[in-house]
């Protein structure tokens, strides 16, 4: 197995993909005359994809700053899907009871995430110069030798070259 295909049989993304399919169940509830709701609930599919998609691109990364850039968009993604949530609770959403079930989901990805997370190397890095990607104790001034990150820099390089990936992903692939 490669590396993306041991991460998708892992328990982060699997429950990534739990929540997304419970998600998908409640959205079967939602009355089709009922525009707000409809409209809240594409949201709420929106959040949840971007948690997904995210794990992927942060898996497939090896820079911690990237990383660490996607693991603030799953981090909000999770949140929008909570509070979207109880939106159409108070919207009048009949079957909102079952969102307890996805907060209950989500709590549990979290404390998944956190390990994860843990994981990432801190010593692969570019200087984010905002600031809020860098590593502990790296400042956005740090100044890095070019050689040091170059093999790095390559990899932004090699996003383009993702479609045998995204293919297999897919199932796709005529092979």
């Amino acid at each position: 197995m490669n590396p993306m295909e041991i991460f998708f049989e892992s328990p982060l993304y699997q429950k990534a993909e739990e929540i997304d399919g419970t998600l998908k169940s409640i959205s079967a509830l939602i009355p089709e005359n009922k525009v707000m709701l409809l409209f809240v609930n594409g949201l709420i599919q929106k959040a949840s994809s971007r948690i997904t998609q995210n794990l992927i691109r942060a898996e497939e990364s090896k820079r911690y700053d990237t990383k660490m850039y996607c693991a603030g968009l799953i981090r909000s993604g999770c949140l929008d899907v909570v509070g979207l949530g109880k939106e159409l609770q108070k919207r009048g959403f009949r079957d909102g009871k079952y969102f307890a079930i996805v907060e209950r989901q989500v709590e549990e990805f979290r404390l998944l995430f956190l390990d994860w997370v843990s994981d990432f190397d801190q010593k692969q890095f570019v200087t984010d110069r905002w600031g809020l990607f860098n590593p502990p104790g790296i400042s956005k001034d740090y100044v890095q030798n070019p050689d040091d990150i170059s093999h790095l820099l390559a990899e932004d390089e090699d996003d383009n070259d993702d479609d045998d990936f995204i293919d297999q992903f897919l199932n796709n692939d005529d092979n």
